[in-house]
């Protein structure tokens, strides 16, 4: 009897193994931060997250100094003196998991608050950022540029 037990017990460990291997959080490419336009965007794929989960919530916080300035439709600045201001970034998100897999991205748009006259556009002309990427059970990911 004390054999059979033994034997149970066994299979039932061996039988759980893999759930608690294959839950294994970790990012398979990124996090990488790009600015387009007026948006600073954090893209990232996280793998290893078992098929219990049907999704993940991410957080990006952190700061970002910009400095932009106005330009005309033919590409010319204007006058005056470029902006440079402090943004806060608190950006949250809830994506899905699907085979253990997230793949995902966070925006900051507008990235500048500088507003424009007319058909004048606003252009990014030095950005740096101080970044933090959360996700559930994901270790932080820290981002500077």
């Amino acid at each position: 009897m004390k054999r059979y037990l033994a034997l149970v017990v066994g299979v039932a460990v061996l039988a759980l193994a893999p759930a608690a291997i294959a839950a294994s959080p970790h990012y398979i490419r990124g996090p990488d931060a790009t600015v387009s336009g007026n948006s600073l965007t954090v893209s990232w794929k996280a793998a290893g997250l078992g098929n219990t989960v049907d999704s993940v919530d991410f957080t990006l916080t952190g700061t970002a100094n910009v400095t932009s300035q106005c330009f005309t439709r033919s590409g010319n600045p204007v006058q005056g003196v470029p902006k440079s201001e402090q943004v806060d970034v608190n950006v949250t998100g809830e994506f899905p998991v699907r085979n253990g897999q997230v793949t995902g991205s966070l925006s900051v748009s507008p990235l500048s608050t500088l507003t424009c006259t007319g058909n004048q556009q606003v252009r990014i002309l030095d950005v740096s950022f101080d970044l933090f990427l959360n996700g559930d059970d994901l270790p932080e990911v820290h981002l500077t540029g």
